[in-house]
């Protein structure tokens, strides 16, 4: 390389650092043409010339992707001598200070070898790692070996998918290299490490190896990081949650062969003495100037981690133990055992006494102390929580007596006392994350993700209800301390978490449930006590208030799960402990059974708050905030505790609560009580009176006893004639709330001993006898709309119209259906006159989705005609309107929340479209003269003639495609609803499909084409290949027997290709290079096939395009012979039946999954 050239290079790398952007620029661009047209040759001059590391660390940049992309251009010979450069450039920065050169050096060698791995026989991918493995054992300098350790780490992070590197090549070159390294080569690098790390250990301490030992450490964190094609284990692979704390726990599982490197006696000794080392006060001191004791530190803690995680088929069986005994031979630890007992004893060091090693990582965490306090704590219960996961109570418990520590109460104990110790002051609130860890760690201890609860003994219940007393008490302590907080300061967040945190918190009161509830009924009583003195003496409530509502929501989390779509039972270990509880009172202990029942005493606490609440409702006593968590708690506790179906969990939850016990029924009235007071005690708060409605009120009429209790109580009638009449109060509940609130009063109907149609007639008759007078005729519907008040006594009305129909009964629907189709005129006025108002307009055609929905089975055929006409009236005054192209006009900037309303009226006619053409009677034409049923009927109810569904769906469709833009698409609800309604349509009526005018035709193969590319959405893909396949099937069975299919739709445009075929080129376009084309495989099999035969000439195109995007020779003969396969499979298949498409299926598969392979580079 020439002086000048030279030169030129170091002028453009310092112009990088320049502050004039235009110098900047030209640098980049310098360099950028540098990598384009200069050589291998002479970056490897620049790198041995220079001596700035800021030009060597560009020349290097430009070598490695000068050699990948001129690889085969390159040649054997220069790629080899290359990466012998690289090599011996590494050995001689390895004495050079500047670590990030080093490491790009170490990043390039790894690339090169990785690039040609598969190109070599194994005797030269032998000899490859053998070069680097020589320099890291030579008897060399400290230096050389560190250098050897740091590329071979390189290697493993550069053959891994989760660390490789871009290189250009397919995914499959990839695979099968980590493949291959893991198959020859891991498990070799694995001892290869592990013994430079154990023989550098005794100097590490000292900081007088060289780096070597933390070299050798890293080398064995990034195998024990690899991604094992067959995990070891029985079981199925964890899923966790994202966001949880334990999604950071190791989790490694080896395959069974690496046992006797990683199990044997004293293997790990080494790594014991280095972990002991950072909790001696000379090393502290140390460590605080010399940072190579701090990568020490960060080292060994990452590993002891990895350790802690480790699970699965090394262990060997897990039935061994049970084996010995039945041959008579006595009892031995088992790996796994052995294993656990040698990395706690690295561990506890770290964290004992708890109060020392918590109180110096707080004051680590809030000051610049260097010791490495936190971290080391940190590092302890993340291992904690690895080693939780892998071997859970019982294997902690076993422990115990080999840590010497059965007379301390054993290990849970002593974790018990270091969470305690992060909870409680001083330092609650410094350490979060370790909070979290180890509330986690208490979780995975008593619970499996599969099997539930584990059953616990005595000393991890103990020690689980010390660690729930350490949490409730900080709970208690940072309520008191927000009660005084200004709202605006919350983050929208903190709600959420707060529910993943009580869920854990209840998970350990569950599995303490014969301590823990009686101090939380305990701790909830002496509150409610607090807030009543607080009150009689006029003192600020907002302290006791904000305990109290914590602690009924903790007891609600307690005691009960979620009822979502299941009947929630007693939690397992609550059943265990009131089990308990009632053995104990029939032993002769003292007391009723309902005086010792855990669950029964914590029930009457949280009534006992409804009850005050109920007592003092719109007072300052009954704040709408513990109103509305009184409610949300009571809700599950009611879905879990009242009156529940077959036996109960105890006699004396039974005998309180239970169906037809008098306690049943006082409760089922608090709480009826309950709701009645919060929608008239509460005006405008929206958010207590949707849980009181949505949760409350559909958890006392989710069950059939309760709400038979219901019907004979004062005051459920009491709230049935407020509704019923129509009170000025509810009507001013919001939409949602006044549909949720109607829906659970005729859920109740299930209940009812007499005649349930003519009551819910009543409920209904003041709502539609508004509607009626609203919308008697266009001019008072429009000035009624024009009004504020109006609008909202409108929406009010539709909403409990709709939440109505949704809690239609068998023995109601006659009365429902009556009542809509009294209004059901004055309905159609009102959306003639709401054109302006897209909220009103949205309600009406909602209303009409749901009463074909859940009316449908119900009907006569005189009825269903005169339904479909109803909707066809809809759809023509919508068309008539052109109410529609609002949202087009707006789709550009739907994604403004201001707008947002603006495409919900499309999705709903989306939603009456498709539930018309699920009724029974929906491919049948009614006759208009037959009987009438469900009621007596209004002369003027329904006017028209005989109405086809088919007709109605094709005649919204044809109003509805205009409308639609790719814009509006996007949004996944109204996608979603758009394309099953087409799916339906295509499959069942194709000829008429095919028979749409030429630019709505046009348009909806637009939007088809727009759903084969959509990603992400598996209901959007299922349905639109379901269309794509309906259409192209029509098309080739109707052409085969002589028909136009679809005519001059399918016409072929100025480039030959056909409709059918750019939408076939769209899908393998979509399964090749889309991110989830996999997924959509199945999917897509069943249109391709069509597709192709439709237009044969789509398919040629299209492999033509993949054989000339393929990445290399090697893949571009791999897909050649895929889509040859693809291509004859096409050819032979005479017919669309099950065998043909089941083996077109399977040619498909193996054609995509190459094709990807070619195409798809990194």
């Amino acid at each position: 390389m020439d002086a000048a050239m030279f030169a030129h290079f170091q002028d453009a790398c310092a112009g990088l650092h320049d502050a004039r952007n235009e110098r900047r620029a030209a640098a980049e661009q310098a360099l950028l043409e540098f990598r384009r047209v200069g050589s291998v040759e002479q970056c490897v001059a620049v790198l041995q010339q220079a001596g700035d590391e800021a030009v060597q660390f560009q020349a290097m940049l430009a070598l490695r992707e000068m050699v990948l992309g001129r690889w085969a251009a390159l040649g054997r010979p220069r790629q080899q001598a290359t990466l012998h450069f690289l090599l011996q450039l590494a050995l001689a920065q390895a004495s050079q200070p500047g670590p990030l050169m080093r490491a790009q050096v170490h990043a390039t060698a790894a690339s090169i070898i990785k690039r040609g791995w598969l190109e070599n026989a194994g005797e030269e991918q032998a000899a490859a790692l053998h070069a680097i493995h020589a320099q890291s054992t030579q008897p060399g300098t400290a230096e050389a070996r560190r250098a050897g350790l740091e590329l071979l780490t390189a290697v493993v992070e550069e053959f891994s998918p989760v660390t490789a590197s871009v290189m250009g090549l397919s995914w499959e070159v990839h695979d099968k290299s980590r493949e291959s390294l893991e198959a020859g080569y891991l498990h070799s690098l694995m001892l290869h490490g592990l013994s430079c790390a154990r023989e550098a250990a005794p100097t590490a301490i000292s900081g007088t190896d060289g780096g070597v030992c933390v070299a050798a450490m890293k080398l064995l964190i990034a195998v024990f990081s690899w991604s094992f094609s067959r995990a070891g284990g029985s079981g199925v692979w964890r899923v966790l949650e994202a966001g949880r704390p334990a999604a950071a726990a190791a989790h490694l599982r080896p395959p069974a062969s690496w046992r006797d490197a990683l199990l044997t006696p004293d293997c790990w000794a080494w790594l014991a003495q280095l972990a002991h080392a950072q909790c001696q006060q000379e090393y502290a001191q140390r460590r605080r100037h010399d940072d190579s004791l701090s990568s020490l530190a960060a080292a060994v803690q990452r590993l002891v981690e990895q350790l802690s995680g480790l699970s699965g088929d090394v262990f060997g069986p897990a039935d061994a133990a049970a084996g010995r005994t039945e041959l008579g031979l006595p009892p031995q630890a088992s790996l796994r055992q052995v294993h656990l007992h040698t990395l706690l004893q690295m561990l506890l060091p770290w964290v004992t006494p708890p109060a020392a090693a918590v109180q110096a990582a707080a004051h680590a965490a809030t000051s610049s102390d260097h010791s490495g306090a936190q971290e080391r704590l940190q590092s302890a219960c993340l291992s904690l929580l690895s080693a939780a996961a892998a071997h859970r109570a019982a294997g902690f418990e076993a422990a115990s007596a080999a840590l010497g520590l059965a007379s301390s109460g054993g290990l849970l104990a002593l974790l018990s006392e270091l969470t305690s110790a992060v909870l409680s002051p001083p330092s609650a609130g410094l350490l979060e994350g370790e909070e979290e860890v180890l509330l986690e760690m208490w979780v995975e201890l008593v619970t499996d993700p599969y099997k539930g609860h584990l059953g616990s003994s005595p000393a991890a219940i103990q020690a689980a209800a010390a660690v729930f007393s350490a949490v409730t008490a900080q709970g208690l302590q940072q309520a008191a301390g927000s009660a005084l907080e200004d709202e605006d300061d919350v983050e929208g967040g903190e709600g959420l978490e707060s529910e993943e945190r009580l869920a854990r918190i209840a998970v350990l009161g569950r599995a303490s449930a014969s301590l823990a509830l009686p101090l939380l009924t305990g701790q909830l009583h002496g509150c409610l006590v607090q807030l009543q003195q607080s009150m009689q003496s006029g003192s600020d409530p907002s302290v006791p208030l904000e305990q109290l509502c914590w602690l009924v929501s903790l007891g609600g989390h307690v005691l009960a799960d979620l009822a979502e779509g299941e009947t929630p039972l007693v939690p397992l270990p609550i059943v265990q402990a009131c089990k308990a509880a009632e053995s104990s009172a029939d032993g002769g202990n003292g007391g009723s059974p309902a005086d010792s029942d855990p669950a029964q005493q914590l029930s009457a606490g949280l009534l006992a708050v409804g009850q005050h609440c109920l007592d003092h409702a719109g007072q300052a006593a009954a704040s709408p905030r513990l109103v509305e968590v009184v409610a949300a708690s009571l809700a599950r506790w009611a879905d879990t505790y009242l009156m529940p179906a077959g036996e109960g969990s105890s006699a004396a939850l039974a005998a309180s609560f239970g169906a037809g016990s008098p306690g049943g029924l006082q409760a089922a009235q608090l709480l009826v009580s309950l709701v009645l007071a919060a929608l008239t005690r509460y005006p405008g708060e929206t958010s207590l009176h949707e849980v009181v409605c949505s949760r409350l009120l559909a958890a006392l009429v989710r069950r059939t006893a309760v709400s038979a209790g219901l019907v004979d109580m004062p005051v459920w009638h009491s709230l049935c004639e407020a509704v019923g009449r129509g009170d000025a109060g509810l009507l001013q509940l919001a939409e949602k709330v006044q549909r949720r609130l109607l829906q659970s009063l005729l859920l109740a109907g299930a209940g009812w001993p007499g005649d349930a149609a003519s009551w819910a007639g009543q409920l209904l008759e003041s709502t539609a006898a508004q509607l009626r007078q609203l919308g008697a005729s266009g001019p008072a519907a429009r000035a009624a709309l024009q009004r504020a008040d109006g609008l909202h006594l409108v929406v009010s009305l539709l909403a409990r119209l709709r939440g109505a129909v949704r809690g239609t009964l068998p023995c109601t629907q006659p009365a429902v259906f009556q009542q809509f189709t009294s209004a059901a005129p004055a309905l159609a006025t009102l959306f003639d006159a709401c054109r302006a108002q897209p909220l009103a307009l949205t309600l009406v055609l909602k209303l009409g989705g749901e009463v074909v929905e859940q009316h449908a089975a119900y009907l006569s055929p005189g009825d269903a005609n005169a339904l479909c006409g109803w909707a066809l009236q809809l759809l023509r005054t919508y068309s008539a309107h052109n109410l529609g192209q609002l949202s087009v006009a707006s789709s550009a900037t739907l994604a403004s929340e201001a707008l947002a309303d603006r495409y919900l009226d499309l999705r709903a006619l989306l939603k009456l479209l498709t539930r018309l053409t699920q009724a029974e009677w929906a491919s049948q034409a009614v006759p208009s003269n037959a009987s009438t049923a469900g009621g007596r009927r209004g002369p003027d109810a329904f006017e028209g003639a005989v109405v086809d569904v088919a007709q109605i769906v094709f005649a919204g469709l044809d109003i509805l495609v205009p409308l639609l833009s790719l814009e509006l698409l996007k949004f996944p609800k109204l996608c979603r609803a758009y394309f099953a309604l087409l799916a339906h349509m295509l499959e069942v009526y194709p000829e008429r499909m095919a028979a749409l005018p030429a630019a709505s035709f046009q348009t909806l193969l637009s939007t088809l084409r727009f759903g084969v590319g959509a990603t992400g959405d598996e209901e959007v893909t299922q349905a639109v290949f379901e269309a794509a396949a309906a259409l192209a099937r029509f098309h080739v069975q109707a052409v085969a027997a002589g028909g136009p299919g679809l005519g001059a739709n399918n016409a072929p445009g100025v480039d030959g290709t056909t409709p059918l075929g750019s939408l076939l080129q769209a899908t393998l376009q979509r399964l090749i290079r889309g991110d989830s084309g996999l997924e959509a495989l199945d999917h897509a099999a069943e249109a391709v096939l069509p597709l192709a035969l439709a237009d044969p000439r789509a398919l040629q195109q299209a492999g033509d395009a993949l054989l000339a995007s393929c990445a290399d020779s090697a893949a571009q003969a791999s897909a050649a012979a895929a889509f040859s396969a693809l291509l004859a499979q096409v050819r032979s298949a005479a017919r669309l039946d099950r065998a043909t498409r089941r083996a077109f299926g399977k040619v498909l598969t193996r054609f995509v999954e190459d094709a990807r392979g070619a195409v798809n580079v990194r």
